[in-house]
This record gives C-alpha cells, sequence and structure tokens, in this order.
C-alpha cells in the first residue's frame, strides 16, 4: 500500500515543478533574450540536478541521508 504522505509529496513536487515551467514559458514567451540569458537558461536544469546530487557526493560522514525503497 502506498502511505498518503508520499504520494502527497511526490504529486507537490510535480505541481512545483510544472508551476516554474508554465511561469517560465508565460513570463518570456514575449521577449527576445539575448545569446548569453539564452546560454544560462539551458545551463539551469543541469545546475539544479548537480545541486541535489552533489551534497551526497562530498558528505563526509555515512549517516547523511539517503532515499530508500520500502
Amino acid at each position: 500500500m502506498i502511505d498518503p504522505f508520499l504520494l502527497l509529496t511526490v504529486f507537490g513536487m510535480m505541481a512545483a515543478t510544472y508551476s516554474t515551467r508554465v511561469a517560465g514559458y508565460l513570463l518570456l514567451r514575449n521577449r527576445v533574450l539575448s545569446r548569453r540569458a539564452t546560454q544560462v537558461l539551458e545551463a539551469v536544469p543541469g545546475c539544479v540536478l548537480i545541486s541535489v546530487i552533489a551534497p551526497r557526493f562530498v558528505a563526509d560522514d555515512a549517516s547523511s541521508p539517503t532515499i530508500r525503497a520500502s
């Protein structure tokens, strides 16, 4: 059985991700971006991914939080 809190958390993260993408589209759809701004926006998803993953690799102790399947 799926834990309702876990399901709520996943749907909350999904809504947050979707809303930021839609908001970015709505805010920038009528603007012409410079080359530099375009490059920065293309690099952001990679930066976000690294900021989520990197702390696990640089942690000194084995007691740092991890995601476990149950």
